[in-house]
């Protein structure tokens, strides 16, 4: 007995180990058209497993742009509001490239231990509005087994009917693609599920979301985004020492969103005691609104509404997101 909880203890010791993982991603969607300025801000939220450096690179475009800053960070999770202030503001024009990066402190571009990317972003002369957008959901992997297949969800909007393909590179290599995901007009998301072979062990893997319409399509494309730095494990493969009954198959756990990640971009909101309704300012409607428990569980949600009925929730602290990507925190009474 005491042989197999000391090989279980040191099992769930690696297991935990080998699942910390360097994780930066932008907090606040960075749209696809940018008025052309000379500062820019950005929000990012990470996970670093030592003190390193979070790296902002703005950088492309038609005469070669280059732009962005460095600022230390504390190992752990935690929020960043970076801002960035040019000597010259990009010029208006297409092929800009927005990145965020965790690096070894003081380290370059060779350090890289986590990051995302958006691509083809557009510089304006002013704002204007964004009719086409397409990007990956906050619950995308970053620590996956090596099994054959990788599930996405793809959060979009559409002026048209466009098209989704996400890819799986390993160190350049190319190792699977998705279908070509038809979307149609408006708001939506997309379960998007990329079929590889045999994928090996490593750190190296990168996810491409391409999104567009035009012909050469995904050569030619509206917008791509990237996250790099991906980890693949070995699938853990259950040994019975005894026989056992039957398993019966067990539900689908449910997505958990960590919660006190919440954060720089919550909003608190104060419910009436007597309210039965949850209303959310900014929009009269948002395509969805979910409603997660402080445990990072959905409990409910609705569609093309402001609001949600909040009467059947049992008393406690919870966040609403809608599909606009914004938090709102309130307590059930």
């Amino acid at each position: 007995m005491k042989s197999i909880l000391t090989t279980t203890a040191l099992l769930l010791f690696t297991l935990i180990s080998f699942s910390q993982k360097d994780e930066i991603v932008f907090i606040k969607e960075v749209p696809i058209k940018l008025q052309s300025s000379s500062l820019y801000t950005f929000y990012v939220r990470y996970e670093a497993t030592k003190d390193c450096d979070i790296a902002i690179d703005f950088y492309g475009g038609p005469n070669n742009f280059w732009g962005g800053k460095t600022v230390p960070v504390k190992k752990g999770k935690g929020h960043k509001k970076i801002e960035i202030y040019m000597n010259e503001s990009p010029k208006p024009g297409n092929g800009y490239t927005i990145s965020a990066a965790i690096r070894k402190r003081g380290g370059n571009r060779k350090t890289t231990t986590a990051a995302t990317s958006i691509n083809n972003i557009q510089i304006t002369k002013r704002s204007e509005e964004i009719i086409d957008d397409a990007s990956f959901s906050h619950l995308s992997p970053i620590i996956v087994s090596n099994q054959e297949t990788v599930d996405f969800k793809i959060k979009y909007k559409a002026s048209q009917e466009r098209k989704i393909v996400v890819t799986v590179h390993n160190n350049g290599l190319g190792i699977g693609t998705s279908e070509t995901i038809p979307v149609q007009k408006g708001i939506g998301t997309k379960e998007i599920q990329v079929k590889m072979s045999s994928p090996p062990k490593g750190n190296k893997y990168k996810f491409t979301l391409y999104y567009g319409s035009e012909e050469g399509f995904p050569n030619k494309y509206i917008i791509s985004k990237t996250i790099t730095d991906i980890r693949t494990t070995k699938r853990v493969k259950k040994v019975e020492t005894t026989p056992k009954p039957p398993i019966k198959p067990t539900p689908k756990p449910q997505e958990t969103i960590n919660v006190k990640d919440s954060g720089e971009k919550s909003i608190t909101l104060s419910l009436n005691k007597e309210s039965n309704i949850l209303t959310l300012p900014g929009k009269p409607s948002y395509t969805l609104i979910q409603i997660i428990t402080s445990q990072g569980q959905l409990a409910k949600e609705a569609k093309n509404s402001n609001s949600i009925e909040v009467s059947d929730l049992p008393k406690g602290n919870y966040v609403a997101i809608t599909s606009e990507n914004d938090y709102y925190q309130f307590v059930k009474f």
